[in-house]
C-alpha cells in the first residue's frame, strides 16, 4: 500500500518593499526608456538607503514605470521636492558611471535640437552592458577634468594632393595627445581601419564591427583614461574622455556621419554643440568643405588651413556619349608606362536601367522600381525589392529586346579592359573592396571612396562620366561631387596627371588645377542663400499617412498665419512617397529656429496625447528629397 507524500506549501518570491530612503539627496531625476515620444522629460524616484553609494549620476538603473520594469539613467540627485508618493528605484544595474556629466548635457542639448527622446541618443551613445566587463572594472569611472573652459576654436584643414590623409591625421593626433585626449571620427569602417593601422596600439577603437564585449570594454576605457587617442565611427562622437582637448571629424559632409535612425543627428553638429559646452578644439579634415562648414567660414566662425598647390589637369569632353574620348588614350598610355592608372566611375553594377528597344519605355518591376543588371551575363533585377526577371518582356509592347542604359562599374571595367588590352585590370567597389595594390602598371577601376591605396600614388587619375557626378537632383549633389573629385585627384603622384571627362564649362577642372574648391563653394552658398535653403534655413522633413497629408499642410499654414509658427516658415508638399505615405518639407530662417522647433515639439506632443498616428520627423536631414 503506497503512502501519500507530505503536502508542501507553494512558495512565491515577494517583491522587496523599500522603506528607508537615502539620507543625502534622496531624489533621483532620471530619464526613462519608456518608448513614448512625449514622455521624454525627467521623472523623480526615491533612492533606497542600500543603493546610496551606487546610485550616482550617470549610472544605469531599473525602475517601475506604468507597471513594468524598464531601464533608466540617473541624470542628477537632489533633496528638493516632495517625496510623498514617489516610487523607489528597483535596482542599480551597474555602479559604473557610463554617462559622464558632459554626455548628459550633450544629450539634453541634442533632444532640443533634433526633437528627440533622450533614449534615442543613449542607445547610440552607450554600448549595451556586459556583466563580465563590469566585474573586471576595479574603479568606478569618474570625471577628473574641468569642462567648459571656453575659447574653443573651429578649423577646417584642407588635405593636400599626394598626402596620405590617414598618416597625416595619425601624426596630428600624436602631436595633440600630449596636451590632452584626442577624439577622431571617420565616416567609414574602411577609413577607421587605415587610421588604426597607422596608430597601432596607441588608440582605443570604437566601432560597430567590434564584438559587444570589446566595444563596451573600449568605451569604458575611453571615458576613464587620460592622454588617450580614441578613434571611431559615427557613434563615437558621444564618447567623453575626462581630459578631452581635441575633436577631429574626417570628411564631415559624408552621408555616413548622419544617423539613419530617428532622430537623424549628425556628427558635425553634435561636435559643434560639444565645443560650446566643453570648450575643446574642433578640427574638420577633408578634401572639400561641406556647405555648412563653408557657411561657418564665410561668417568668420571657422578658419581654414590650406596651402598653395597646383596639379596638372586635363579635360576631354565627351561629345557623343562615348566613355573614352579619342584624345584621352595618349596620356593614359603614357601614364601606364610608369605605374597604375585609376579610373573613378559614378555607379556600381553593369547597367543602371533597361529600356525597351521598340517602344523606348523604361523597364520597371511590379513594385515600381527600375530594373538593372549586375554583369553582362546576369538577369535583370529590381533595385528596390530584388525580384529577378529571367524572361523579361516589355509590359507595354511585349517585346523582349532591351537596351542597357547608364554604364555601371562592371561595364566600365569591360570597356576599359578592351581599350587597353594586355594590361591587368582591377575593380574595387563596396561589395568587393581592394585595400591596397602594388605600384605596377595596371588599370584600376573604382567607385567613389573605394580607391585602393598605392604607395607613391597613381601615375594618372581619370574621372569618367564627370557630368553624372554633378547631375543628381538632391541638395548635396554639388558638395558630394566636389569631394569625390578632390579625394580622387589627391591620389596622383607629384608628377602625375589628373584627367577629367566632363563638360568644359564645369568649373571643377580649374578648381582641381588650383587645388581650391572655394570658388565653387562660394557660388553654391550664394545660390542657396538666395533661395533660402539650408544651410541658411532650418529644415524639417515629415512623413505622414497620405490620407491626412493635405489636412496637416492646411494646419501648418494656419499656424503660420496665427503666429504660432515663424512668419518665415515655408511649407512645401505634400509629395507622394512609396506606399501610403506622403512627405512634407518645412523650412524657416535660421534666426527663427528656436520658435520653429518649439512649435513642432508641441505639435508632436499634442498628436501623441490625442492618440493620433505618430509621424516620422527629421530635423536638418542629409537630403531634402
Amino acid at each position: 500500500m503506497s503512502t501519500a507524500r507530505p503536502l508542501r506549501l507553494k512558495t512565491e518570491t515577494a517583491k522587496r518593499t523599500e522603506k528607508v530612503a537615502a539620507a543625502h539627496n534622496p531624489i533621483a531625476k532620471v530619464w526613462v526608456d519608456n518608448s513614448i515620444s512625449h514622455l521624454d522629460g525627467l521623472f523623480d524616484y526615491l533612492i533606497p538607503e542600500r543603493f546610496d553609494l551606487d546610485a550616482k549620476a550617470g549610472v544605469r538603473i531599473s525602475v517601475d514605470f506604468a507597471g513594468r520594469e524598464v531601464e533608466a539613467l540617473i541624470v542628477s540627485r537632489t533633496d528638493e521636492g516632495a517625496v510623498a508618493g514617489l516610487k523607489f528605484i528597483s535596482k542599480v544595474l551597474s555602479p559604473i558611471v557610463v554617462a559622464p556629466a558632459g554626455l548628459i548635457n550633450l544629450i539634453a542639448a541634442g533632444c532640443a535640437r533634433w526633437l528627440a527622446h533622450p533614449y534615442d541618443f543613449l542607445r547610440s551613445a552607450i554600448p549595451p552592458r556586459i556583466v563580465s566587463v563590469d566585474k573586471k572594472i576595479a574603479a568606478v569611472v569618474t570625471e577628473k577634468a574641468k569642462r567648459g573652459r571656453g575659447g574653443a576654436s573651429k578649423t577646417f584643414i584642407h588635405i593636400q594632393p599626394h598626402e596620405d590623409a590617414m598618416a597625416k591625421m595619425a601624426e596630428f593626433a600624436l602631436s595633440k595627445v600630449k596636451n590632452g585626449s584626442v577624439l577622431i571620427i571617420t565616416p567609414e569602417e574602411r577609413e577607421l581601419q587605415l587610421l588604426s593601422d597607422h596608430l597601432h596600439d596607441r588608440a582605443i577603437v570604437l566601432s560597430a564591427s567590434l564584438s559587444r564585449t570589446d566595444r563596451y570594454r573600449n568605451y569604458l576605457r575611453s571615458i576613464s583614461s587620460t592622454n588617450q587617442i580614441t578613434i571611431g565611427t559615427r557613434s563615437a562622437i558621444f564618447t567623453f574622455p575626462p581630459d578631452l582637448k581635441t575633436i577631429v571629424i574626417f570628411r564631415e559632409g559624408a552621408q555616413s556621419h548622419y544617423e539613419p535612425r530617428s532622430p537623424g543627428w549628425n556628427t558635425r553638429d553634435l561636435a559643434i554643440l560639444r565645443t560650446q559646452e566643453d570648450g575643446c578644439d574642433l578640427f574638420f579634415v577633408g578634401y572639400s568643405p561641406a556647405i555648412e562648414t563653408g557657411a561657418l567660414a564665410e561668417v568668420g566662425e571657422l578658419k581654414t588651413l590650406t596651402k598653395g598647390n597646383r596639379l596638372k589637369v586635363s579635360n576631354f569632353e565627351s561629345t557623343n556619349g562615348e566613355l573614352l574620348p579619342g584624345r584621352i588614350f595618349s596620356p593614359i598610355r603614357s601614364a601606364l608606362k610608369s605605374g597604375p592608372v585609376l579610373f573613378v566611375v559614378p555607379r556600381k553594377g553593369y547597367a543602371s536601367s533597361l529600356m525597351c528597344k521598340k517602344c523606348r519605355n523604361i523597364a520597371k518591376c511590379e513594385c515600381g522600381g527600375k530594373l538593372s543588371t549586375r554583369s553582362a551575363t546576369s538577369v535583370p533585377e529590381c533595385v528596390l525589392c530584388s525580384k529577378v526577371y529571367c524572361a523579361l518582356k516589355c509590359k507595354w509592347c511585349q517585346q523582349d529586346v532591351m537596351i542597357l542604359l547608364g554604364r555601371g562599374g562592371e561595364r566600365h571595367l569591360e570597356e576599359i579592359g578592351r581599350a587597353f588590352p594586355g594590361i591587368p585590370a582591377h575593380f574595387s567597389n563596396s561589395e568587393s573592396p581592394i585595400l591596397q595594390l602594388p605600384r605596377n602598371p595596371a588599370l584600376v577601376i573604382a567607385t567613389p571612396g573605394m580607391e585602393p591605396q598605392i604607395v607613391g600614388g597613381y601615375s594618372a587619375v581619370v574621372l569618367l562620366d564627370g557630368d553624372s557626378f554633378f547631375s543628381y537632383s538632391d541638395l548635396r549633389a554639388q558638395e558630394r561631387a566636389r569631394e569625390i573629385f578632390f579625394a580622387a585627384a589627391a591620389l596622383v603622384t607629384p608628377n602625375g596627371e589628373v584627367i577629367t571627362v566632363i563638360n568644359s564649362s564645369n568649373p571643377i577642372t580649374a578648381a582641381l588645377a588650383q587645388w581650391n574648391p572655394k570658388v565653387m563653394l562660394t557660388r553654391e552658398l550664394s545660390e542657396l542663400r538666395e533661395v533660402g535653403f539650408p544651410p541658411f534655413a532650418r529644415s524639417i522633413v515629415i512623413e505622414v499617412a497620405s490620407s491626412e497629408a493635405t489636412l496637416i499642410v492646411a494646419g501648418l499654414k494656419k499656424a503660420i498665419l496665427d503666429g504660432r509658427a515663424p512668419a518665415s516658415t515655408k511649407v512645401l508638399g505634400p509629395a507622394q512617397r512609396s506606399g501610403d505615405s506622403a512627405r512634407i518639407l518645412i523650412m524657416a530662417q535660421i534666426k527663427d529656429s528656436e520658435k520653429l522647433l518649439k512649435f513642432f515639439s508641441e505639435y508632436i506632443r499634442h498628436r501623441a496625447i490625442t492618440k493620433k498616428k505618430p509621424i516620422l520627423l527629421r530635423v536638418d536631414p542629409y537630403s531634402l528629397s
